[in-house]
């Protein structure tokens, strides 16, 4: 029999539904609905004079009320705290000085720019533990060392240290053993104790981000690594607050502005969109448990063409509860998952929109790998994009990484520093403040690869040369236009030579049927109607010192985004990813 094995190792006497039964906890955890009176006593800033609040002194729960009147002290004591940094902006060093932090998902593009910054910025960070996936400490640290020491991104911060750049380096990072969706992080007892007992901070950047991936390795990732890593961090009794990455896409389907706030288990844009305009209809709430279930039963009835069922399975269940694809789906139901598991752990949540090159820090144009946006660049400029399935208005949601980046240091610390037990949620984006145009993106394209073409040459032998985008609105139409446009590039002189021709006829069928399946993963972002309110990114910015803003820029209204790509994006792109590497064809 086929298990589902990683995914919620809950206690064994408890059932998977009962932690998301119909009120979405069971009762082992049910501390978690509202933080008691006395623990709210235990944070360092104490909110003082809750019992009036209580509707009689024996209640044991907040009334309504209540809640909202400790909210609104809340608010006045983080307005309070503010106030008294002001003259000063974040504290962002400070803060993060002498700090012990545990990172996931470290060797990817985002947390290792983070990893960087951090350690050129605030020399005086104490460790940065980072969670690997290897077979043995070793391992670990071969991975450390190949996938983040000898990293380009790292050469600014070798040149500073000079000769003691590896003691530096290897005096605060600490490679460790584990797996984000096992229990204890996957790591041993000794060292998962250890690391509770002194990490301040946890940065959670583990995900898979594929947008078709299998449902279930999806679920596995993005939604019980993030349970996995909430039970680990109520064992970290000096913990300041957990940061999550998770992508401003999770709002799925919504239109029109949408703004910076929190998931809950059990809602979903399809039951928003039903209840707007007819509040009594019902609509089945979504259930992570049933959904783990729904997977554990379909492996169960069958082996054949299970890969496929299973990646098909995730796009509709997406779909139908209105989001755009697996990727964005699970990482929704993670959110949801640390809010309803939060207790009195404070919570930030970021949520980037597409992640771009970096540019400026530590220097302009850095990428790892092909990003969003990257393999419609590439295959625009080898010639094998002449056309595009999508609105060329639709705006485009970038921001450069390390932008992301000094935006997370900025919110960590002014979080940190509060330590409210609250879930706190950012859009990392630009569309409200900076948008920028479908069109313009292959604008700049044409623009660049008119003047420096990528080596690649058509049957002739000729270099492809590059037109203006063309866009539609139905696959069929994309699907014949650029199958006119590639059949002329790479047509056969010699019709007598059938087997060359059936070899091209080939080629030219495995290219389209990529081409029509790359249409229609990107088809929901190229039509994408939704603007990423980031009112709480532009009150950081207000918050931050002349000093900070000018060490920790995230003010993304000074970008100009045609010059970023012609100087910076796609030069870097060439640089660090296409050059000397293979590439998809």
């Amino acid at each position: 029999m086929l298990l589902f094995k990683n995914i919620f190792a809950f206690n064994k006497m408890e059932s998977q539904t009962k932690l998301f039964s119909k009120n979405y906890f069971s009762p082992k955890f049910d501390q978690y609905k509202i933080p008691s009176f006395e623990k709210y006593e235990k944070r360092k800033r104490k909110i003082t004079c809750l019992s009036s609040f209580f509707s009689s002194p024996n209640d044991q729960h907040f009334s309504l009320k209540a809640i909202t009147n400790v909210e609104a002290i809340i608010m006045e004591n983080e307005k309070e705290i503010i106030s008294q940094k002001s003259n000063n902006g974040i504290g962002i060093i400070e803060f993060f000085e002498g700090k012990n932090i545990l990172v996931t998902g470290a060797t990817g593009f985002l947390a290792k720019a983070l990893i960087e910054k951090m350690l050129r910025t605030i020399p005086k960070i104490n460790k940065i533990y980072i969670l690997i996936r290897a077979k043995d400490k070793e391992a670990a640290f071969d991975r450390l060392k190949s996938e983040i020491i000898e990293s380009k991104l790292f050469k600014c911060l070798e040149e500073m240290h000079g000769e003691y750049y590896k003691q530096f380096i290897l005096s605060k990072l600490v490679g460790v053993v584990g797996n984000i969706y096992e229990p204890n992080l996957g790591m041993d007892i000794i060292t998962s104790q250890q690391i509770a007992e002194e990490i301040d901070l946890i940065i959670d950047s583990a995900a898979n981000t594929k947008f078709d991936e299998r449902y279930d390795l999806a679920l596995d990732t993005n939604v019980n690594g993030p349970y996995q890593l909430m039970m680990f961090a109520k064992k970290c009794e000096k913990l300041k607050l957990l940061m999550h990455y998770s992508t401003a896409y999770a709002n799925g389907e919504r239109e029109g502005i949408i703004l910076e706030k929190p998931f809950t288990m059990g809602e979903s844009i399809t039951k928003e969109k039903i209840t707007s305009i007819s509040p009594f209809t019902e609509f089945p709430s979504l259930n992570a448990a049933k959904e783990m279930d729904l997977i554990s039963k379909l492996k169960n009835i069958t082996n054949n063409g299970l890969e496929q069922i299973v990646k098909d399975l995730g796009v509709e269940r997406a779909k139908f509860y209105g989001w755009l694809d697996t990727y964005t789906f699970t990482k929704a139901i993670g959110e949801m998952l640390i809010n309803n598991m939060r207790d009195e752990i404070p919570i930030l949540i970021l949520r980037p929109s597409t992640i771009t090159s970096s540019y400026k820090e530590p220097f302009p144009g850095w990428i790892q790998g092909f990003r969003v946006i990257d393999p419609l660049i590439y295959l625009y400029g080898k010639g094998d994009l002449p056309g595009f399935l999508g609105d060329p208005n639709n705006l485009l949601d970038m921001i450069p990484v390390d932008m992301a980046v000094n935006a997370t240091m900025a919110a960590i610390a002014k979080h940190g520093y509060l330590q409210i037990p609250q879930l706190n949620v950012y859009h990392l984006a630009t569309s409200f403040v900076n948008p920028f145009s479908l069109h313009k993106l292959f604008d700049n394209c044409y623009e660049y690869f008119t003047s420096f073409p990528l080596p690649f040459v058509n049957s002739k032998g000729d270099k492809i040369e590059v037109n203006e985008m063309k866009y539609f609105d139905k696959l069929s139409e994309f699907s014949n236009y650029t199958m006119e446009v590639l059949s002329k590039q790479h047509r056969v002189q010699d019709l007598s030579d059938e087997k060359e021709l059936l070899k091209i006829q080939m080629r030219l069928k495995r290219k389209m049927e990529f081409l029509n399946n790359f249409s229609k993963t990107y088809e929901p972002y190229s039509t994408y109607k939704g603007w990423f309110h980031n009112g709480n990114m532009k009150n950081l910015l207000e918050e931050m010192s002349e000093e900070e803003r000018g060490s920790f820029e995230i003010d993304a209204s000074k970008i100009n985004w045609g010059d970023y790509f012609l100087e910076i994006h796609i030069p870097g792109l060439k640089k660090h990813v296409l050059e000397g590497k293979k590439v998809p064809t």
